[in-house]
């Protein structure tokens, strides 16, 4: 089946281990006339050399024994290349005395992404070039590291991974559902909670700042009643 061979590379290296749902029959798209199935892969930007996607069916958190790790993201990244891109790749690998062989149906190539929600850090571990079928032609590891609060902003990277960034902390708990770790409902009614206070904090921020003050001012309205209950306890 045309597309199976790109898709089993972005499910082996990409996300075992992470994601509780994986198949290869989801991941489809039209690589020769740079359509991907945008039900399964987020457009975010394009740029003059290739339009940039992720999967929004696969990204989830990282998982460290058993345990879902809430600050750290698992991103497969999608990057299909125009004829220019493709060309400067391979007269690269030319250049450097590198195989050519399978890059003359050179499309794109995929990422994997490892972000550090907190420190807003992204690193890319793992990568392939793909062709036309979705078949891996080239693996390799570009131990990228970007700490994206020390780039420009426009700095198509940047802008690229805060997109992704946006769309996690929209989605906290459908991505915790979707990865393999413990999920007790105390912890799930917390990333809901979490996920709707960023929700406010972006797209009401006015009210979202009033309510929490409100919140401050009645936490410190409680904090004093308690004390003084406290001190009257004390007295008799």
């Amino acid at each position: 089946m045309k597309g199976r061979g790109t898709a089993l590379a972005l499910a082996a290296s990409l996300l075992i281990g992470n994601c509780a749902v994986f198949d290869v029959n989801i991941v489809e798209a039209e690589i020769n006339d740079h359509k991907v199935d945008k039900k399964i892969f987020k457009w975010v930007q394009s740029s003059s050399r290739m339009g940039y996607y992720f999967n929004q069916e696969q990204i989830c958190y990282k998982v460290v024994n058993g345990e879902i790790d809430l600050d750290t993201l698992i991103v497969p990244v999608l990057k299909v290349y125009d004829p220019v891109q493709i060309k400067d790749t391979v007269d690269k690998r030319r250049w450097h005395m590198q195989s050519l062989n399978g890059f003359g149906d050179l499309v794109g190539r995929s990422e994997f992404a490892e972000i550090k929600i907190s420190s807003r850090t992204v690193t890319i571990g793992q990568a392939h070039y793909l062709d036309s079928t979705w078949t891996t032609i080239e693996s390799f590891k570009p131990d990228t590291v970007m700490k994206l609060d020390e780039m420009s902003d426009k700095n198509l990277e940047k802008i690229f991974f805060t997109s992704v960034l946006d769309y996690a902390q929209r989605h906290q708990l459908e991505l915790a559902l979707r990865t393999r770790g413990d999920l007790h409902q105390e912890l799930q009614d917390k990333i809901a909670q979490q996920q709707q206070e960023y929700i406010d904090s972006k797209d009401n921020p006015e009210k979202y700042a009033a309510d929490q003050a409100a919140k401050a001012a009645q936490a410190e309205k409680d904090k004093k009643k308690n004390k003084k209950k406290n001190k009257d306890k004390d007295k008799k």
